[in-house]
Protein backbone atom coordinates (compact mmCIF):
# COMPACT_ATOMS: atom_id res chain seq x y z
CA UNK A 1 0.00 0.00 0.00
CA UNK A 2 1.27 3.60 -1.14
CA UNK A 3 1.78 6.28 2.18
CA UNK A 4 -0.82 8.09 0.18
CA UNK A 5 -3.42 5.38 0.47
CA UNK A 6 -2.15 5.69 4.33
CA UNK A 7 -2.87 9.08 5.13
CA UNK A 8 -6.32 8.37 2.81
CA UNK A 9 -7.10 5.68 5.10
CA UNK A 10 -5.99 6.20 8.49
CA UNK A 11 -5.53 8.65 11.45
CA UNK A 12 -2.36 10.64 12.17
CA UNK A 13 -1.69 8.04 14.84
CA UNK A 14 -2.15 5.32 12.25
CA UNK A 15 0.45 6.97 9.51
CA UNK A 16 3.18 7.50 12.17
CA UNK A 17 2.91 3.86 12.69
CA UNK A 18 3.03 2.85 9.22
CA UNK A 19 5.42 5.34 7.71
CA UNK A 20 8.82 4.42 7.56
CA UNK A 21 11.89 6.24 9.37
CA UNK A 22 12.37 8.52 5.57
CA UNK A 23 8.20 9.09 5.24
CA UNK A 24 8.39 9.83 9.45
CA UNK A 25 11.38 12.28 8.72
CA UNK A 26 9.80 14.26 5.63
CA UNK A 27 6.18 14.42 7.85
CA UNK A 28 7.97 16.22 10.37
CA UNK A 29 10.14 18.17 8.15
CA UNK A 30 6.79 19.69 7.40
CA UNK A 31 5.49 20.61 10.38
CA UNK A 32 8.65 22.37 11.48
CA UNK A 33 8.93 24.28 8.31
CA UNK A 34 5.44 25.45 8.46
CA UNK A 35 5.57 26.31 12.26
CA UNK A 36 8.88 28.49 10.88
CA UNK A 37 6.76 30.07 8.44
CA UNK A 38 4.05 30.85 11.15
CA UNK A 39 6.20 32.74 13.25
CA UNK A 40 6.20 35.60 10.74
CA UNK A 41 3.17 34.89 8.91
CA UNK A 42 -0.82 34.44 9.33
CA UNK A 43 -2.25 31.00 9.01
CA UNK A 44 -3.70 32.47 5.85
CA UNK A 45 -0.58 33.93 4.54
CA UNK A 46 1.22 30.47 4.28
CA UNK A 47 1.06 28.46 1.45
CA UNK A 48 1.64 24.75 0.40
CA UNK A 49 4.30 26.21 -2.31
CA UNK A 50 5.92 27.82 0.56
CA UNK A 51 5.36 25.02 3.39
CA UNK A 52 6.94 22.67 0.53
CA UNK A 53 9.86 25.11 -0.31
CA UNK A 54 11.32 25.83 2.92
CA UNK A 55 11.28 21.91 3.74
CA UNK A 56 13.39 21.33 0.62
CA UNK A 57 10.67 19.36 -0.93
CA UNK A 58 7.53 19.59 -3.41
CA UNK A 59 4.08 20.27 -3.32
CA UNK A 60 3.15 16.59 -4.53
CA UNK A 61 4.79 15.63 -1.58
CA UNK A 62 3.29 17.67 0.72
CA UNK A 63 -0.06 16.37 -0.12
CA UNK A 64 1.60 12.64 0.91
CA UNK A 65 1.28 13.59 4.19
CA UNK A 66 -1.45 16.68 4.82
CA UNK A 67 -4.13 18.08 2.96
CA UNK A 68 -3.23 21.48 3.52
CA UNK A 69 -1.51 23.82 5.94
CA UNK A 70 -3.87 23.94 8.82
CA UNK A 71 -3.97 20.12 8.98
CA UNK A 72 -0.09 20.65 9.44
CA UNK A 73 -0.99 23.02 12.25
CA UNK A 74 -3.34 20.38 13.97
CA UNK A 75 -0.40 17.66 13.66
CA UNK A 76 1.71 19.77 15.32
CA UNK A 77 -0.84 20.73 17.97
CA UNK A 78 -0.69 16.79 18.77
CA UNK A 79 2.64 16.81 20.19
CA UNK A 80 2.24 19.98 22.11
CA UNK A 81 0.95 20.09 26.12
CA UNK A 82 -0.23 22.47 28.26
CA UNK A 83 0.64 21.18 31.72
CA UNK A 84 3.82 19.23 33.03
CA UNK A 85 4.02 17.50 36.09
CA UNK A 86 5.54 20.31 37.91
CA UNK A 87 2.60 22.31 37.00
CA UNK A 88 0.02 19.25 37.97
CA UNK A 89 1.89 19.00 41.38
CA UNK A 90 1.41 23.07 42.13
CA UNK A 91 -2.14 22.70 41.48
CA UNK A 92 -2.74 19.83 43.72
CA UNK A 93 -1.67 21.24 46.66
CA UNK A 94 -3.53 22.25 49.23
CA UNK A 95 -4.55 25.57 48.80
CA UNK A 96 -6.62 26.41 51.89
CA UNK A 97 -3.61 25.92 54.02
CA UNK A 98 -1.21 29.16 55.22
CA UNK A 99 1.24 29.90 52.73
CA UNK A 100 -0.88 28.25 49.98
CA UNK A 101 -0.89 32.26 48.28
CA UNK A 102 2.41 32.40 47.30
CA UNK A 103 2.61 29.16 45.06
CA UNK A 104 -0.05 31.04 42.68
CA UNK A 105 3.23 32.75 41.48
CA UNK A 106 5.04 29.57 40.81
CA UNK A 107 1.77 27.84 38.96
CA UNK A 108 1.68 31.16 36.43
CA UNK A 109 5.57 30.99 36.00
CA UNK A 110 5.38 27.70 34.85
CA UNK A 111 2.28 27.80 33.07
CA UNK A 112 3.98 30.69 31.09
CA UNK A 113 7.05 29.01 30.31
CA UNK A 114 5.17 25.96 29.25
CA UNK A 115 2.21 27.83 27.03
CA UNK A 116 5.33 29.77 25.33
CA UNK A 117 7.17 26.93 24.51
CA UNK A 118 4.46 26.15 21.77
CA UNK A 119 3.61 29.98 21.10
CA UNK A 120 3.68 30.04 17.60
CA UNK A 121 1.30 27.66 16.89
CA UNK A 122 -0.69 28.27 20.18
CA UNK A 123 -1.56 31.88 18.92
CA UNK A 124 -2.55 30.22 15.64
CA UNK A 125 -4.81 28.00 16.82
CA UNK A 126 -6.50 30.34 19.26
CA UNK A 127 -7.42 32.83 16.50
CA UNK A 128 -8.71 29.86 14.26
CA UNK A 129 -10.65 28.94 17.30
CA UNK A 130 -11.82 32.51 17.35
CA UNK A 131 -12.80 32.91 14.14
CA UNK A 132 -14.74 29.77 14.34
CA UNK A 133 -12.80 26.98 12.77
CA UNK A 134 -14.55 23.60 15.01
CA UNK A 135 -11.52 21.91 14.12
CA UNK A 136 -9.15 23.90 16.04
CA UNK A 137 -11.45 24.91 19.07
CA UNK A 138 -11.61 21.17 19.60
CA UNK A 139 -7.83 21.55 19.98
CA UNK A 140 -7.94 23.92 21.96
CA UNK A 141 -10.29 22.20 24.37
CA UNK A 142 -8.76 18.73 24.38
CA UNK A 143 -4.89 20.46 25.27
CA UNK A 144 -7.14 22.60 28.14
CA UNK A 145 -8.90 20.03 29.54
CA UNK A 146 -6.58 18.04 31.89
CA UNK A 147 -5.49 21.32 33.97
CA UNK A 148 -9.12 22.62 33.85
CA UNK A 149 -10.14 19.48 35.55
CA UNK A 150 -7.69 19.74 38.16
CA UNK A 151 -8.19 23.62 38.48
CA UNK A 152 -11.85 22.91 38.76
CA UNK A 153 -11.68 20.50 41.33
CA UNK A 154 -9.86 22.62 43.28
CA UNK A 155 -12.85 25.62 43.43
CA UNK A 156 -14.86 23.11 44.62
CA UNK A 157 -12.67 22.34 47.48
CA UNK A 158 -12.45 26.54 48.13
CA UNK A 159 -16.48 26.45 47.13
CA UNK A 160 -16.46 23.61 50.29
CA UNK A 161 -14.39 25.71 52.84
CA UNK A 162 -16.91 28.83 52.39
CA UNK A 163 -13.41 30.76 50.79
CA UNK A 164 -15.29 31.67 47.22
CA UNK A 165 -19.15 31.95 46.29
CA UNK A 166 -21.00 28.64 46.26
CA UNK A 167 -23.19 29.84 43.35
CA UNK A 168 -19.91 30.01 40.98
CA UNK A 169 -19.67 27.29 38.42
CA UNK A 170 -15.98 25.29 39.02
CA UNK A 171 -15.27 24.86 35.48
CA UNK A 172 -16.06 28.51 34.46
CA UNK A 173 -14.03 29.84 36.93
CA UNK A 174 -11.44 27.46 35.87
CA UNK A 175 -11.70 28.88 32.36
CA UNK A 176 -11.72 32.42 32.86
CA UNK A 177 -8.13 31.12 34.62
CA UNK A 178 -6.87 29.70 31.67
CA UNK A 179 -8.24 32.32 29.69
CA UNK A 180 -6.30 34.98 31.83
CA UNK A 181 -3.15 32.97 31.42
CA UNK A 182 -3.44 32.21 28.00
CA UNK A 183 -3.83 35.95 27.03
CA UNK A 184 -0.55 36.47 29.94
CA UNK A 185 1.58 34.05 27.95
CA UNK A 186 0.48 35.34 24.24
CA UNK A 187 1.17 39.22 25.06
CA UNK A 188 3.19 39.37 28.22
CA UNK A 189 7.20 38.57 26.49
CA UNK A 190 6.22 41.19 23.94
CA UNK A 191 4.58 43.80 25.58
CA UNK A 192 6.77 46.80 26.42
CA UNK A 193 6.49 48.47 30.29
CA UNK A 194 4.11 51.00 30.59
CA UNK A 195 4.23 53.19 33.58
CA UNK A 196 5.94 50.69 35.53
CA UNK A 197 4.00 47.75 34.68
CA UNK A 198 5.64 45.03 32.66
CA UNK A 199 5.55 41.46 32.10
CA UNK A 200 6.67 40.90 35.69
CA UNK A 201 4.05 43.30 37.32
CA UNK A 202 1.42 41.35 35.04
CA UNK A 203 2.07 37.95 35.97
CA UNK A 204 2.24 38.84 39.88
CA UNK A 205 -1.19 40.49 39.22
CA UNK A 206 -2.52 36.94 37.71
CA UNK A 207 -0.69 35.25 40.40
CA UNK A 208 -3.30 37.40 43.32
CA UNK A 209 -6.01 36.27 40.89
CA UNK A 210 -5.27 32.98 40.65
CA UNK A 211 -5.00 32.89 44.32
CA UNK A 212 -8.33 33.94 45.07
CA UNK A 213 -10.23 31.95 42.70
CA UNK A 214 -9.17 28.87 44.05
CA UNK A 215 -9.31 30.20 48.18
CA UNK A 216 -6.19 30.30 49.23
CA UNK A 217 -4.88 33.38 51.73
CA UNK A 218 -1.31 34.40 52.88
Amino acid sequence: MTEQALVDRDGSDAIRRKLGAKGQRTRQQLIDATVALLETHGLRDVSVVDVARTAQTSPATFYVYFKGVSEVVLAALESATQTSPELEAIIARDWLTPGAAADARAFVDHYTEIWNRHRTIFVVRNLAAEEGDARFYEARMNLARPIMGAISEQVERAQAAGRIPADLSPRACAGTMLMMLERLSAIGPISREDEGVGYTELKAAAAHSVAMMLGARD
